[in-house]
């Protein structure tokens, strides 16, 4: 008689281990995510893959730049904001075509496609070990965004078990330029 009430007993232990065991496991897209390094826009922000230097953080309204001999004035409802870096790689070449700019409300801004061909765009360039590569980072996003903004570089989008650097940019107080300049030289 004493067997069924010990089984009953083993049994709900044994499915209140489990239940706990499920609960407190983290998600796989957390196992397998990125692996994140974060730093502050003053300081070089090290990973195991590259490094990340920001040097400056501009904002404006419209920003202008030659391209193949052409005069091009892109202007915005919003605000562009321009974040010229230099990348180094450690071990292998590597692109960093993942750029995102985290705005204050915690929404994510892709780099501008319509700026996609201003000079010394980073993500069209590949960053070699031991070689420092500049550049610049261009985005598209309203003013009310660019309060305690958050840069994300990786090597893609979404990484998994990848390094990825995050920056928190210090440019809160900054006005908006009415017009930005993009040489070949950066910003």
């Amino acid at each position: 008689m004493m067997r069924a009430p010990l089984m009953i007993l083993t049994i709900v232990t044994a499915a209140a281990l489990l239940a706990a065991l499920q609960a407190t496991t983290p998600h796989y897209a957390m196992l397998t995510g990125p692996i994140r390094t974060t730093g502050q826009q003053t300081e070089t922000v090290l990973s195991t893959a590259f490094s990340v230097k920001v040097h400056r953080v501009l904002k404006a309204r419209t920003i202008a730049y030659t391209r193949f001999g052409r005069a091009v004035e892109l202007q915005s409802s919003g605000v562009w904001v321009v974040v010229s870096a230099e990348l180094r790689a450690f071990q292998a070449t590597m692109p960093v075509r993942a750029a995102t700019l985290i705005g204050a409300s915690g929404r994510s801004y892709r780099q501008s496609r319509r700026a996609g061909e201003a000079p010394g765009i980073i993500s069209a360039k590949v960053v070699q070990p031991g070689l420092p590569t500049t550049g610049i980072f261009v985005f598209e996003l309203p003013q009310d965004e660019t309060r305690s903004m958050k840069l994300l570089l990786s090597e893609q989008y979404g990484p998994q078990l990848k390094d990825e650097i995050g920056v928190l940019l210090e440019q809160d107080g900054i006005a908006p330029r009415n017009r930005l300049e993009i040489g070949k030289d950066g910003v």
